[in-house]
């Protein structure tokens, strides 16, 4: 059940990060050119659409998106790591659609997280939402949901600048 609520959570996180790449694609254009990737606005809009696509199916129906979108965590874990290592100049990651939202090790630790949790509904082929609940649980559920995606991206955006001003007041 953990896994479920992280796994949809992520998901929900994905899809809406898809949708900020469809409408600003510049951050993640320009740190995946920062990090020596293939990049254009095409691209990271395509990477936004696959995005979308994966989160919706993965929270419809589970199956093969689900590991499309493990795929999708792994690969930005990748991508943090390297930036991280490499210290490269990136304002922002690409993923919430900001300049001001660098790689972080949080960024790193929730894409594995996620990736660990969609790996294991793969692995138990079970999809992130039961939607044989009663219609009050499954409210409730995608209630938290939604709340999950919306503290995570407070916890990845919100929270480094906090503690930026923290430490620089």
């Amino acid at each position: 059940m953990v896994a479920q609520a992280v796994a949809a959570i992520a998901l929900g996180l994905l899809g809406a990060s898809g949708v900020v790449k469809l409408i600003d694609p510049d951050p993640t254009t320009g740190a995946m050119g920062a990090a020596g990737l293939p990049s254009s606005r095409s691209l990271s809009r395509s990477l936004g659409l696959f995005e979308i696509l994966t989160a919706i199916v993965a929270l419809s129906v589970g199956g093969a998106a689900v590991i499309a979108g493990a795929g999708l965590y792994a690969s930005f874990a990748a991508f943090t790591s390297f930036a991280l290592y490499k210290r490269l100049p990136i304002q922002s990651c690409g993923c919430f659609g900001r300049d001001d939202t660098p790689p972080t090790r949080l960024h790193l630790g929730y894409n594995v997280v996620a990736c660990v949790a969609l790996l294991a509904l793969a692995v138990l082929d079970v999809a992130p939402i039961d939607w044989s609940l009663s219609p009050v649980e499954l409210g409730l559920y995608l209630g938290f949901a939604t709340i999950g995606v919306y503290a995570s991206y407070l916890l990845m955006a919100r929270l480094p600048q906090l503690l930026e001003l923290a430490r620089n007041p």
